[in-house]
């Protein structure tokens, strides 16, 4: 009897220890039966919710929660109820005021004696703080393209791994969650090398490790991560976890590698420009470094100049000019140019030009690049220049007057005279000449003391010869080089007039006119119609339109008297005749659209015209001849039917005229004929001349052509011409 009495009371104790310990936890237990109503819920469910423990006793546990999260949170509980284990959770509650609170909970199934699950107790706790400052990490490494994570000591699972994983690695969180090696996939594989070797040994050692890598699932560019890797160790030194942050440092990386080939390309414009290129500080002017060419130039090895001041290398003369532009370098932070002269007087006098340009580092002044190049061939050409400006004024002069003489030259001989003049009274020397020299003996026709300048050709290459007893000045070969290029523009060409005037003479005296002279004759005649035709059509046909016009208006817009309305019309009907016979008188001088419309198309149109004015008929047959002609032919055979049209209106009384084009062979074939009063051919001499006749043969002999005229007195005329292919289809 006293043992159960003890017994019992060691139940009791323990019962009332437990509630003590329920309802003082800041943990809120609950207490469900099979069906998820409340059994039983501690006092902190109070300060967890804010609502009332008598309130939520008997009711169904889940009302609490949102309702997406019900069903999450009752799976939770039917899967500890099925297996019999423990089971973690974590979802939202209502507080009493609105808002909703996270809570992390441990639902543990209760078994009576024979094994079954009697209770479920759930302990929860508020985690709001801690899930809200899990999402200030999450934007914080969101906002910086950064992950954290954590994994155990086998990198087999992780234990935290932050949402910005996924961004960075490629891979969902939920797959790498338990397989964290997969984010090794999308590392490039040289770098993955790396962490799978060397970082792991690290790691295996308990040694922390930094880590650059590249990613390789972004398409069409390379981003770069940063890991840093530390192994976290218990009390007894052994390896827990693996606890690591992921940078994305592509923006750093870009940066290093545009500075980089930055400093590059500085290294190289610097190291293998042409100018001399050094940097001083701005205390005392000491050099910081120089290039090779700087070296050359200044003449001074550039181990030698170590702490030496820039302006010692400076003439003494020019020392306060070059201080000064350096001080307005650093006063104005603007290039500035300037010459001087360098002190190493080993390799002479030596005139240089030097550009300060100020470096300015984060906004501040740094020092001053300087770029010198070597002048001194240039200043004393200027300083010879300038001692010549008499002697170049002179030989200014003498060559236009030169040129100037040359435009009146119209013989070789006169050419050569006036050359050799202007030699003599220019350069003042001994002799001068003009030679033929056979090729290949103008070696043998120098020495030291002559000049031998070709300015020509005509049996032999013809050379002037100038004799000198002094050695002339650079401007006076200038000047002398100048006045032989004059002549040789005209000499070779004064030699073919000449020429070309004797085997003219020789024509004229045989009575015999060259081909190629008619077809000469006959261009410049067709681009004097072209220029004539084209200066009536755009100033006395358009003045006519104009006051035509102004007259028309002027007839319709103002009532005149009978009589002065009548005169007023004569005149406007005046002018409408003037304006059509100059648009006649245009066609005839430049057919339009001849080239374009073709041969047979403008005669037809030519034909056209005519029968309106003529008191004949015209019958034209042709084929389509136009790839057999060549401009020139065209044209000639147009302005040949426009002559034999003219003589038929003019002379012959005939009543019909027949034309025919045709291709016989490789020719082309004309032909003419009119039944009029016809000419004695041989009776016709002087007169020839006025009727055409001999224009219309001079025109096909120009053409290559042949022509042959039948008449006889009441026979009509008759015309045959042919002409060869062009040199297009030959």
């Amino acid at each position: 009897m006293g043992e159960g009495i003890a017994k019992r009371d060691v139940y009791d104790d323990k019962a009332e220890m437990f509630r003590i310990v329920a309802e003082n936890t800041s943990d809120t237990i609950v207490v469900v039966d099979n069906r998820g109503i409340v059994r039983y819920v501690s006092p902190s469910y109070e300060s967890l919710t804010g609502g009332s423990v008598e309130e939520y006793l008997g009711k169904d546990a889940f009302e609490v929660v949102p309702p997406e999260e019900r069903e999450h949170v009752r799976a939770s509980l039917t899967l500890a109820v099925q297996t019999k284990t423990p089971v973690d959770v974590e979802y939202h509650v209502y507080h009493a005021h609105g808002y909703l609170i996270d809570v992390e909970a441990r639902v543990k199934p209760v078994l009576d004696a024979e094994d079954n699950v009697q209770y479920v107790v759930a302990v929860a706790r508020d985690v709001t703080k801690r899930k809200t400052a899990e999402q200030l990490l999450g934007k914080i490494l969101e906002n910086v393209n950064a992950a954290v994570w954590a994994t155990d000591k086998d990198f087999t699972h992780y234990i935290y791994c932050s949402d910005t994983m996924e961004k960075l690695g490629g891979i969902p969180k939920e797959e790498l969650w338990n397989n964290p090696i997969r984010a090794h996939d999308h590392i490039h594989p040289d770098d993955n090398e790396i962490l799978m070797g060397e970082v792991k040994r690290k790691l295996d050692m308990g040694i922390p490790s930094r880590v650059d890598f590249r990613w390789n699932h972004y398409v069409g560019e390379t981003r770069w991560g940063q890991m840093i890797v530390h192994p976290y160790r218990d009390k007894t030194g052994i390896s827990e976890r693996i606890d690591g942050i992921i940078l994305d440092i592509t923006d750093k990386k870009r940066a290093e590698m545009a500075l980089e080939e930055s400093e590059q390309r500085y290294k190289s414009l610097f190291e293998n420009n042409l100018d001399g290129v050094f940097s001083i500080e701005l205390k005392h002017f000491y050099f910081i470094n120089a290039n090779r060419s700087f070296e050359k130039i200044a003449g001074i090895k550039l181990h030698e100049l170590t702490d030496r001041c820039f302006i010692g290398l400076i003439f003494d003369e020019d020392h306060g000019a070059v201080y000064e532009t350096l001080l307005e370098v650093m006063q104005h932070g603007q290039p500035r140019d300037i010459e001087c002269r360098l002190a190493n007087m080993q390799q002479g006098e030596r005139i240089v030009s030097i550009t300060f340009v100020p470096i300015f580092l984060a906004g501040e002044l740094n020092g001053i690049h300087g770029i010198i190049k070597d002048i001194t061939k240039r200043k004393r050409e200027e300083r010879e220049l300038i001692k010549s400006e008499e002697r170049s004024k002179f030989l200014q002069q003498s060559l236009n007057r030169f040129s100037n003489d040359l435009a009146n030259v119209m013989k070789v001989s006169e050419l050569e005279n006036r050359l050799l003049d202007e030699v003599r009274t220019v350069l003042q020397v001994p002799n001068a000449s003009i030679e033929e020299v056979p090729k290949g003996q103008e070696l043998e026709q120098t020495s030291a003391n002559h000049i031998l300048v070709k300015i020509g050709e005509k049996q032999h290459p013809v050379y002037l010869r100038v004799e000198m007893d002094k050695q002339l000045l650079k401007i006076e070969e200038e000047w002398l080089e100048t006045a032989v290029h004059y002549v040789t523009i005209l000499y070779d060409n004064l030699h073919r007039i000449e020429d070309l005037m004797k085997r003219l003479e020789v024509l004229v005296a045989s009575n015999e006119t060259p081909k190629w002279m008619l077809r000469l004759l006959f261009k410049l005649s067709e681009k004097e119609r072209s220029s004539l035709s084209s200066d009536l059509h755009d100033s006395v046909l358009q003045d006519l339109i104009i006051w035509y016009r102004k007259l028309e208006s002027l007839r319709s817009s103002t009532p005149f008297e009978i009589e002065i309305e009548r005169e007023l019309s004569e005149i406007e009907e005046g002018l409408l005749d003037a304006i059509h016979q100059i648009r006649i008188t245009c066609n005839e001088l430049r057919p339009p659209f001849l080239l374009k419309m073709g041969l047979v198309e403008s005669l037809k149109s030519l034909f056209s015209y005519t029968r309106m004015f003529a008191n004949y008929e015209i019958d034209f047959s042709a084929q389509e001849l136009d790839c057999l002609l060549d401009e020139e032919q065209i044209l000639g055979v147009y302005r040949i039917v426009q002559e034999l049209l003219n003589n038929a209106s003019k002379h012959s009384r005939a009543t019909k005229i027949t034309m025919a084009l045709a291709r016989i062979d490789d020719h082309l074939h004309f032909s003419y004929s009119d039944d009029g009063v016809g000419v004695d051919l041989s009776a016709l001499e002087g007169s020839f001349q006025h009727m055409g006749i001999a224009g219309i043969e001079k025109r096909v002999l120009s053409l290559e052509g042949k022509v042959r005229f039948e008449s006889a007195p009441e026979r009509g005329f008759h015309v045959h011409i042919h002409f060869p292919k062009n040199q297009a289809e030959r």
